[in-house]
């Protein structure tokens, strides 16, 4: 696996391309609402990534203004509510298998909000205000 100063490094790089071509909406979703909150997340369990965060801000924010991505992660990883009335009549899943689903959809949304709310610590606060790693 390429170094973690590489891969945003190369994100970072890719995001500008994306932002030539399909605007600044399209390079946000992808450097942050994908490439950023998925490092955040190797970042918890990886020290190699982790000691990269504030690097990759940096980079970040001499891509994007702050009110851009305050405005984007007002609004990322938003999602549908589960709406277990899609499967009234089918007998595809037994109720068990539904409840089952509404509790994942629930779990992955709750981690989505931790993540952007990390995203948004790090992206928009000063450093004095950086988390800390538990």
């Amino acid at each position: 696996m390429a170094e973690p100063h590489r891969i945003w490094i190369e994100q970072c790089d890719a995001t500008a391309n994306i932002e030539n071509n399909f605007g600044v909406q399209p390079a946000l979703h992808y450097l942050i609402g994908e490439k950023f909150l998925d490092f955040l997340e190797a970042a918890e369990q990886d020290d190699d990534f982790e000691s990269e965060i504030p690097a990759f801000v940096a980079r970040v924010r001499t891509i994007f203004e702050r009110w851009q991505l305050a405005a984007y992660l007002d609004t990322a990883k938003e999602s549908e509510p589960f709406d277990p009335a899609l499967f009234e009549g089918s007998d595809e899943f037994s109720p068990e298998e539904i409840d089952d689903m509404r509790k994942e959809d629930i779990q992955r949304c709750a981690r989505d909000i931790l993540l952007v709310e990390r995203a948004r610590e790090w992206l928009l606060d000063g450093p004095e205000n950086q988390p800390d790693r538990p």
